[in-house]
């Protein structure tokens, strides 16, 4: 009853919450908390651009070893 006498809800705080566990899920862990927090941003449109640049799965060390 009280959903209809108050117009406070906190549906954005827990939308907000809903994706960055979608992200959390589909991200299959990563690396460190700043790439974590980076995809965050940027899906929620607090950053315009990444600031590092994307690196390639394998280095030329690795493919060298392998």
């Amino acid at each position: 009853m009280n959903c209809l006498t108050n117009t406070l809800s906190n549906r954005v705080v827990e939308g907000m919450n809903n994706k960055i566990k979608t992200i959390k899920r589909s991200g299959f862990g990563y690396r460190n908390f700043d790439n974590f927090r980076a995809r965050v941003f940027l899906n929620q449109k607090l950053l315009d651009k990444p600031n590092k640049t994307i690196r390639p799965l394998l280095f030329s060390d690795e493919l060298n070893a392998a």
